[in-house]
Parts: C-alpha cells; sequence; structure tokens
C-alpha cells in the first residue's frame, strides 16, 4: 500500500502551500501583531484530539495549519522580533528545507548520503574561510549549540585526560579544571555533567566592566587548582555572549592555552559570523588559535533552524572521540576517499542540514552576508545612540555586536537612581510587552538588575524599526508606571 498522492494532487499541495508561506510574509513583517500571547490551553484546544484512524483531505490539513498552526507561532521572521538571538531565516533556505525533506538523505554513511556528505565538508570550509580559520579544519553539523559545546567537550575530554577514557572512563584519572567567564552560555555546565567531568570542576570565572573574562582571575584560578593537585585542561573564550555580545580577548586566552597547555574552544555560536567582516572582524583576533570552535549558521548566516558547527583543527581528534563502526555498518568502505560523518560526531542519523547552508551562501554569496552582518551591527549602534540620547532609557552594557541591553527609566527619567523601583518597573514592562504582542524580546538581569534585552540578528532590520520599537517602549512604559 502506498502513501503517495497523485502527482497532480502532489504537485497542488506544494503549490497551496507556498501560497500560504508567501501569504504569512506579506501579511505579517511590519506592522501586525509578531506574538498572540496565548495560553496553553488556547493552543491544546486547537489540536488535542484521538488519535485519529482514518485520514482526511491533505487540502484541509493545509487550511488547518493556516489558520491554526501559524496564528499560534511567532512571527520569527519579523525585524519586530528581538527574541533570544534568532537570525529570522532567509527564503533561499526555506526552499533548500523543502527539497531536503523530499530527498529524505540519511547522512550516516557515506554511501548512503553522498551529496549530503560532500556538501557537508564544502560548506564547513566555506564557513572556516568565511571566519579566517583553517580550511584544512574539520567539522560535522549539528542541531544546536548545546550540542556543539557538548561535542566539543567531549573532544577535549579524550584529547586531555590522562587515562584512557573510551576503555577504562573517568575513575582513576585526576580531577579535570575548565575555565570560562561567568557570562559563558549554561550549555557548558551541562557537558560538564553529562560527560562525567563535573559541574564543580567548571570554574566560572569573573568578568571585567565589558563582561569580558578577567585575565588575572583566569591565571590564578589555573594556578590554585594546579596547587590543589587538579588537572586544568580547558579554557572556552566566549565570541558572542548571549547576554550583551561580549567578546573574550582571543589572543590573550590562546596565549594562556598554550602557556599552561590548555585545550583551547571558542565557543562563537552567535558571534563568530562578524569575525568575517571589516566592521568587528578585529575583535576576533586570535581565533587561529583555538583547537575547536562552534558557530551556529542558524544565528548570524541566517540559516533557518537548526544547523549550528562543531570545527575542529586537526581531524584526528574529532574521528578518534566519535568513530565507532559496528558490523552492520561496515558496508561502503572500500574506497579510501569515503569518509563516514557518523565518525565526526555521536549522532548515527542525521538530516540533510548541509543543504540549506549550500543554498544560503550561494544564493546570496559571502559578500552579501558580510554586508547584511554589518548592518545588524549598525543598527544596534543606532539603538545604543538612540538610547544614550534620552532621559527615558538608559543603557546597561556595551554594544561591541549586535545585543542592546537598556531599560527603562521612566516619563524624563523619573526613577533614575531608584534601583528596586527601576527592577519593577522593568519587570512590569515586559508583561506588558509580551500582552501587546507588537513586538518580541525577553528581558535579562545585568550586574543583578532587570534588563530590556534586544537582539538585532535579522537582515531585514531597518533604523525605522529601531524608532518604532522605543516609541511602543514608551508608550508601553507610561502604562507600567500606572500600573506600579
Amino acid at each position: 500500500m502506498s502513501l503517495d498522492y497523485s502527482p497532480e494532487q502532489f504537485k497542488k499541495l506544494i503549490s497551496r502551500s507556498a501560497e500560504i508561506i508567501e501569504e504569512w510574509y506579506e501579511n505579517g513583517l511590519r506592522g501586525s501583531q509578531i506574538y498572540r500571547n496565548p495560553t496553553p490551553e488556547e493552543v491544546r484546544k486547537r489540536f488535542d484530539e484521538p488519535l485519529p484512524e482514518a485520514g482526511e483531505d491533505p487540502e484541509k490539513l493545509l487550511e488547518i495549519i493556516r489558520e491554526d498552526v501559524f496564528e499560534t507561532s511567532n512571527f520569527n521572521p519579523s525585524p519586530d522580533y528581538y527574541g533570544y538571538i534568532t537570525g529570522g531565516g532567509n527564503q533561499a533556505a526555506t526552499i533548500a528545507e523543502l527539497l531536503k525533506s523530499a530527498l529524505n538523505q540519511n547522512n550516516l554513511k557515506w554511501h548512503s548520503a553522498p551529496a549530503n556528505t560532500e556538501m557537508e565538508k564544502i560548506v564547513i570550509r566555506w564557513i572556516c574561510r568565511f571566519i579566517g580559520y583553517p580550511e584544512s579544519s574539520a567539522g560535522v553539523l549539528v542541531s544546536s549549540g548545546s550540542v556543539a559545546n557538548f561535542l566539543n567537550l567531549a573532544v577535549m575530554r579524550k584529547v586531555k585526560s590522562p587515562v584512557d577514557v573510551a576503555e577504562e572512563g573517568l575513575y582513576s584519572s585526576a580531577r579535570m579544571t575548565v575555565y570560562v567567564s561567568s557570562e559563558g552560555h549554561s550549555s557548558i555546565e551541562k557537558g560538564m555533567d553529562m560527560l562525567g567531568m563535573g559541574k564543580r570542576y567548571l570554574r566560572k570565572i569573573p568578568v571585567d566592566g565589558d563582561f569580558r573574562i578577567d585575565i588575572n582571575a583566569l591565571e590564578k584560578a589555573i594556578e590554585e587548582d594546579r596547587s590543589e593537585g587538579l588537572l586544568p585542561v580547558g579554557v572556552v573564550g566566549i565570541a558572542g555572549t548571549t547576554n550583551t555580545g561580549s567578546v573574550d580577548p582571543l589572543q590573550t586566552l590562546g596565549e594562556i592555552a598554550e602557556k599552561h597547555n590548555l585545550w583551547y574552544i571558542i565557543d562563537g555560536a552567535y558571534g563568530l559570523p562578524a569575525a568575517g567582516t571589516g566592521l568587528a572582524g578585529d575583535l576576533f583576533d586570535g581565533l587561529r588559535m583555538a583547537d575547536a570552535l562552534l558557530i551556529n549558521p542558524h544565528k548570524w548566516f541566517y540559516v533557518p533552524f537548526e544547523a549550528a558547527c562543531v570545527i575542529v583543527k586537526e581531524k584526528k581528534h574529532l574521528k578518534n572521540t566519535f568513530s565507532l563502526t559496528p558490523d552492520y555498518l561496515k558496508g561502503g568502505m572500500a574506497a579510501n576517499e569515503r569518509e563516514d560523518l557518523k565518525d565526526f560526531n555521536l549522532q548515527l542519523t542525521k538530516d540533510f542540514k548541509a543543504l540549506k547552508v549550500w543554498m544560503t551562501f550561494k544564493a546570496y554569496g559571502a559578500q552579501k552576508l558580510r554586508e547584511a552582518i554589518e548592518n545588524d551591527c549598525r543598527t544596534a549602534r543606532y539603538a545604543r545612540d538612540r538610547i544614550e540620547q534620552t532621559k527615558e532609557f538608559e543603557l546597561m552594557a556595551p554594544v561591541p555586536l549586535s545585543i542592546v541591553c537598556f531599560r527603562y527609566l521612566g516619563r524624563d527619567g523619573a526613577f533614575k537612581g531608584e534601583e528596586q523601583q527601576i527592577d519593577r518597573l522593568n519587570d512590569r514592562l515586559l508583561q506588558l510587552i509580551e500582552e501587546d504582542g507588537r513586538i518580541f524580546f525577553a528581558g535579562t538581569k545585568i550586574r543583578g538588575r532587570t534588563a530590556l534585552r534586544i537582539n538585532l540578528t535579522n537582515h531585514r532590520r531597518k533604523n525605522g524599526d529601531i524608532d518604532f520599537l522605543l516609541n511602543l517602549l514608551r508608550k508601553l512604559g507610561r502604562k507600567a508606571e500606572e500600573d506600579r
């Protein structure tokens, strides 16, 4: 029994799907509510039903998707979406995603996905070229920066452990310590936990006034750990922190790693694409010193979710960590030039992520991507300048890349200096932003104080969008003052 539709019906369904996408872009890009603030129950009610035993008309299902799925989803492509670190996607890669699903490739062995395997190696080489990392490096595309951090820590553990962890585990090993700034991503701590190295042996080093790792505190922590019989093995430099976009002094970290024989990882999940630009490239001096890095194309290369990337300077370290070939996977090994990407990561079954990355680079070109990244940085600086020109808002952190952290101080700065009042005011403002739905972003804490945090990694955004944002925040801020 085949589940296929007739060629005519299948074509009709694809065409209708394209119409729904086009309609979504046309109606939602600007001036609409991009977050409708539904309750979990409201969303569940649209989809909750018994297991369907009989199939339904697929044209009807497309309309259900249009009315119920699209209406209860955030319009992430909108320039009014500032939440988290979302790249907004691009339309060329959206087309690639449709084609990828039709191809249905499983990238476990070379002979099971030839185009997939070779294209993945090529786009990783392109990424290295774009950011200025050695093109002889090896890498693999994975789902997210959290997974990439886990894999990079696993490689570090394998290379630096004084025992054979693959055979013996960590049971007879000295306790290994790893160092990262207090602004490091939570996935690093999670990785230490899941790899059995222990969260207590992740040293979160204080930051300086620009939220970059304190080099003196780092050196001191390494020396103290070594004097106590612990084994320092790795340091993670952050190239674009999640909170503020700050970039650690990567050159200095590389020198410290060399001095203390540490494995040097750069977590550039968000910020590393900016290394390929003239506007921000100097912030990333020392990048080539890293033993390994991670970068997420689904962030600042504007690729639709999911697409993250692990890159290790020496291929052998990646392969030695993850290569394992049971009998049922020994087929297709006759040709020496074949490389199975299963040997470069934890996953066996893996989809064709390379196609949308390839499509992005090919459709737009590296120069256009550089210009889009630089535009995001300039727009962030425009937002910074507008904030600094008014009494109503206050900047809370430097703006090295595309993240801006600030807070509302009340009409004409009425609450300036009243820290608890300002926190309550901004906590309420964050609630009102979500209830309003015309813009979307999340708050954070900067040195313990509530902050409004916007991220500007979206190639569609213009200075006028910043003006709209700040004007709307003023209006909602007035209401927050009344609600106090």
